[in-house]
């Protein structure tokens, strides 16, 4: 089957959630707990909701996008940020508020050691943004949602109701956020969980199996999902139905953003109309690609994931 995702099928998202810079600080050498490291400091524009567009947008998808902002320097850059990436923005700023941030500090292999995420201006994003004229205009347009827990519980309740039958996906974001997303569980289309994510969640342990964690999800009402573990296999969750795929292997020089740019392209594999192992395959090429490239996207994502995808392993029944 050809997997290839065309841009000419441009399927219009509906992008809610997180758009700030990240604050990353990566040492040079191993990392001392401690201690001083020597490293560098790099600001890039971030947040679930922002990279998961950045990914949309390279496979042509129509995207219209909102957050919260701060009425500060990083406000504006995030807003230039967005018209960059030629979105329909109908973000809430907030004039009084400075910008959340998130802070993040990496090995010399590119893998987290620490993040602070200072994003509390989320919390404003309540279920009256609903109302807002261009939000609903943006929302009755869209042939897809996706949402980051960064939201406010009643606000991604709100927002599954308002997509009647169409697929609302979510990005876990965080174990101490993820919880937003459990009572409305069963009516989403997809979840996407990091493992740590994916065991608060189910109230279990980091140690706790792939193979148990999916099932308690299943048994929560998780239609589908992709749990992800770093360099580790992922578990693909279809009704009831577990399938484990290892990524490729690649050097990671900033594991920032994998998740989301995971999700976002295997929602577009989905709208595609890509069986879901297939849609995960790409998600999980993508991420490989995110976090090993000092450029991301490529010129044209599509045909790198393509590049890469008969090398990858199958998925098997087994972890």
């Amino acid at each position: 089957m050809n997997a290839r995702i065309s841009a000419k099928q441009d399927p219009a998202i509906f992008v809610v959630g997180a758009a700030h810079f990240d604050r990353r600080a990566k040492a040079n050498g191993p990392y001392h707990p401690g201690a001083s490291n020597p490293g560098r400091l790099f600001n890039t524009a971030g947040g679930s909701a922002f990279n998961a567009t950045v990914a949309l947008r390279a496979l042509g998808a129509r995207v219209s996008f909102v957050s919260a902002r701060g009425g500060d320097g990083d406000g504006k850059g995030i807003a230039s940020a967005l018209r960059d990436l030629s979105v329909e923005d109908y973000s809430v700023t907030w004039l009084d508020r400075a910008m959340p941030t998130y802070t993040a500090i990496l090995d010399d292999r590119g893998e987290l050691v620490a993040g602070i995420a200072d994003t509390s201006l989320y919390d404003l994003l309540g279920p009256k943004l609903l109302t807002r004229k261009h939000v609903r205009t943006g929302l009755a347009g869209a042939e897809a949602i996706l949402l980051d827990a960064n939201l406010p519980g009643p606000t991604i309740a709100a927002l599954v109701e308002a997509a009647g039958d169409r697929p609302v996906a979510a990005i876990g974001v965080s174990p101490a956020k993820v919880r937003r997303i459990l009572p409305v569980l069963p009516r989403l289309s997809a979840v996407f969980l990091s493992r740590a994510e994916a065991a608060a969640l189910v109230e279990a342990t980091v140690a706790t199996s792939l193979r148990l964690i999916g099932e308690l999800l299943s048994e929560l009402g998780v239609r589908r999902a992709i749990i992800s573990d770093g360099p580790l296999e992922a578990a693909l969750l279809e009704s009831g139905t577990l399938r484990f795929q290892r990524p490729p292997i690649v050097r990671p020089r900033d594991v920032t953003g994998a998740g989301d740019t995971l999700a976002a392209v295997t929602l577009m594999g989905d709208l595609a109309g890509l069986s879901w192992t297939e849609a995960a395959r790409r998600g999980l090429i993508a991420a490989s690609l995110r976090i090993s490239s000092e450029g991301f996207p490529p010129p044209d994502l599509s045909r790198a994931i393509d590049d890469i995808l008969p090398n990858l392993q199958d998925p098997t029944s087994e972890s």
